[in-house]
């Protein structure tokens, strides 16, 4: 039997700000040095939460996602603790609330502390994240000089590409596609065009030569708006220019069917391995399936480009009412996000998800894939990853601290 829920007004939001503790966990529980420890102990879970001390007047102390709560205020609370790499302090004179927020996989520990952290340490939380900013390839065809350059700067004009694990995979994927289209190489000759002297790949038939006015800048601009489009949606391409190798082998015209395979390889390499999800920055939305607090359940998180919220969560069973997926796909379409500094900050979240080991990451369906079956799919690929193991210690993840 199916069990499933939608979160409606419950949605676990992680695009707002909010100043008060209180708003920003859902349980805590007062401190007194002088009461038993084991009276706070039995109250809190041995489970992984991110949680915060604050003190007396409610500052906070120190920020933690830790995998067992109970555990990690027995240590810190149970006697003297350093706090730092030689600085000594007894948590017991300092603090007197003890706030958490449960959760139930990587994905959801990560974003719950970076949305806590930024809100309670906003001068120092970057340095403890954890994990690098999402790598992109930029291009704007109507620069009067366009180029691929990588960033870690989707918000600039033009077309943002990707994401890519790391800065070195950006570098490769703009290579290939100055290898493929035969794009200009040497941007310090280009911006001399049209009285530039061509380089050594005009010579070799690599590159149209726009630096020395062989094709207009206009013709170049359209050669990379071609080039835009087309790595980012090759598959359409790959099969017009297989069956132009095929026709041409069939007419024994081998020579041509070399060059045109040759180009065809090129051109596959999009879409594959540390490129497979290069697409448009408006292409960057995803449902994630994410482990539940129990095995065999399943959270479910959308992601809009720089906004992720909890939406769903599937019990004990794979399929879902079709107006489940039709609700998703409208939320989808009416979903306007705008790229901030925090949003940028949340796509390297999902972008460090997106390139981890499959064994532990959680599914990211892309939106345009979302169906009954692939669903179904993607939550028996959840069930094989290894799920969250309770930690009889205190299995600390991340940790910031009020100096």
């Amino acid at each position: 039997m199916v069990h499933f829920t939608v979160a409606n007004h419950a949605w676990a939001s992680y695009h707002t700000s909010v100043n008060s503790p209180s708003d920003l966990f859902d349980h805590h529980a007062d401190y007194q040095p002088d009461d038993s420890l084991e009276g706070l102990l039995k109250s809190t879970p041995a489970k992984w939460v991110v949680y915060l001390f604050t003190d007396a007047a409610d500052n906070p102390v120190q920020l933690l996602c830790v995998k067992n709560l109970r555990a990690s205020l027995k240590r810190r609370l149970g006697g003297e603790e350093i706090m730092g790499p030689t600085r000594k302090v007894d948590y017991r004179d300092l603090v007197r609330r003890v706030y958490w927020r449960r959760v139930d996989s990587a994905f959801e520990a990560d974003l719950a502390y970076l949305e806590i952290a930024r809100d309670i340490f906003p001068k120092s939380y970057r340095g403890m994240l954890g994990f690098d900013p999402a790598w992109f390839v930029h291009v704007n065809p109507a620069d009067d000089f366009p180029r691929y350059v990588k960033t870690i700067d989707p918000t600039r004009p033009g077309q943002a590409i990707g994401p890519f694990a790391d800065k070195h995979a950006a570098a490769r994927f703009f290579q290939l596609v100055e290898d493929a289209f035969d794009l200009c190489r040497y941007y310090n000759i280009l911006i001399e065009a049209p009285d530039g002297r061509a380089c050594a790949y005009k010579e070799m038939g690599k590159c149209p030569a726009p630096c020395d006015g062989s094709i207009s800048m206009e013709q170049y601009r359209e050669l990379i708006k071609w080039s835009a489009a087309t790595v980012v949606s090759p598959e359409g391409f790959v099969a017009e220019h297989t069956a132009r190798m095929n026709a041409a082998a069939s007419e024994l015209n081998f020579e041509a069917a070399a060059r045109i395979k040759q180009f065809v390889e090129q051109i596959g390499q999009f879409g594959h391995g540390a490129f497979r999800f290069a697409k448009r920055l408006e292409d960057f939305q995803f449902l994630s399936l994410q482990h539940g607090p129990r095995r065999g359940t399943a959270k479910i998180f959308l992601v809009m480009q720089g906004m992720i919220e909890q939406v769903g969560c599937v019990i004990d069973e794979l399929r879902v009412p079709s107006d489940f997926l039709r609700h998703i796909l409208s939320r989808a379409a009416r979903t306007r996000t705008e790229m901030t500094e925090q949003a940028v900050e949340r796509m390297g979240i999902v972008t460090d998800h997106l390139f981890r080991a499959r064994r532990s990451s959680g599914v990211f369906l892309p939106i345009c894939d979302l169906e009954e079956r692939s669903f179904s799919k993607a939550y028996k690929e959840l069930q094989k990853q290894n799920t969250p193991d309770d930690s009889e210690e205190e299995g600390v993840i991340k940790e910031l601290q009020q100096l």
